[in-house]
């Protein structure tokens, strides 16, 4: 069965993102070369030509035909979510089968078996505070802040969480539909809560209280 992927803040072509990702297995801003042939490889040898992924901004700093030039070798049905750092790459709209500054997706157990229920998906590169359906549910997915609100999202109740490459979820790997689903119902458990829409009601009713 087809895979659905996300990702966010790869930063392609970015040699000043080694100073600020130390999770990245390389810390000098000269091995940027080096770097983008890890993020090359693995894309490759994650995403099948048949599979989904979702890029919730900040793909690449490359300019031009090297943008290009890279969407070429990216395998995968494209979906961009802008980031603040995309610019470069909004000439090649046609390597995505959409772009948008925000998504939402209603993910189906035909879909995905491992469902119970529908899975409603809020992405948007920045994270926000409120989302459509949130208090029926609805999960939030973000980039932007490279792990560093990891901790904050794990405080609150709400169903948020960065699938950025350098954040402790995707630790370096790209997520899966059911690796966000299985974080989301981890969380669920804490609060003795059987589906999504049980705990987001709770948490709803005590943030208007």
């Amino acid at each position: 069965m087809n895979k659905i992927y996300f990702t966010a803040d790869l930063h392609f072509g970015h040699s000043n993102i080694l100073k600020h990702s130390p999770k990245r297995p390389f810390s000098d801003t000269v091995d940027i070369v080096a770097h983008d042939e890890w993020l090359l490889d693995l894309w490759k040898s994650t995403v099948d030509k048949r599979d989904t992924v979702y890029i919730l901004g900040d793909l690449t700093f490359l300019k031009s035909e090297n943008a290009r030039h890279l969407l070429e070798k990216l395998p995968g049905q494209k979906f961009l979510i802008e980031g603040n750092h995309d610019g470069s790459i909004r000439a090649y709209k046609n390597y995505f089968k959409e772009v948008y500054q925000i998504k939402e997706m209603r993910f189906k157990p035909s879909v995905a078996p491992f469902l119970k229920e529908d899975l409603c998906v809020v992405m948007c590169h920045y994270p926000m505070v409120t989302w459509n359906q949130k208090p029926r549910g609805s999960i939030m997915l973000h980039g932007h802040s490279h792990g560093k609100l990891d901790d904050y999202n794990a405080l609150l109740m709400d169903l948020r969480f960065d699938v950025g490459i350098d954040g402790s979820l995707a630790n370096l790997r790209f997520l899966t539909l059911e690796d966000i689903y299985n974080a989301a119902t981890e969380k669920i458990k804490q609060y003795d809560c059987n589906t999504f829409a049980e705990y987001a009601q709770n948490n709803y009713r005590s943030e208007v209280r």
